[in-house]
């Protein structure tokens, strides 16, 4: 079964987003090994982001290896960023192909 996961980190401006998806492109595949599905924006206050992944493993190993040095490049904490885990029951997804790429 697949695990989204929620992030939100409501001390995130958008600049610092912008950087830690820099770091990320720049470090490994985009989407990451065992994501499914990925889907970041602005919150109120802060950044969320939206996960879809193979295993809980995939997600660790991402997070250990590309994400917290990211962010701690950016001079914030993963720590402080909220978790939310749950099992995926369904995911739909539309053509895709015309989504934004980013900057």
């Amino acid at each position: 079964m697949a695990i989204g996961t929620i992030l939100e980190h409501p001390g995130q401006s958008r600049e610092q987003a912008e950087q830690i998806q820099a770091h990320v492109r720049s470090t490994g595949p985009v989407p990451p090994d065992g994501a499914r599905l990925v889907i970041a924006g602005p919150a109120d206050p802060g950044w969320r982001v939206i996960t879809v992944w193979d295993s809980v493993e995939a997600r660790e190993r991402f997070f250990a290896e590309r994400l917290i040095p990211a962010f701690e490049q950016v001079g914030l904490s993963f720590a402080d960023t909220k978790r939310t885990q749950f099992d995926v029951q369904l995911l739909i997804a539309g053509d895709l192909t015309g989504a934004p790429t980013g900057r």
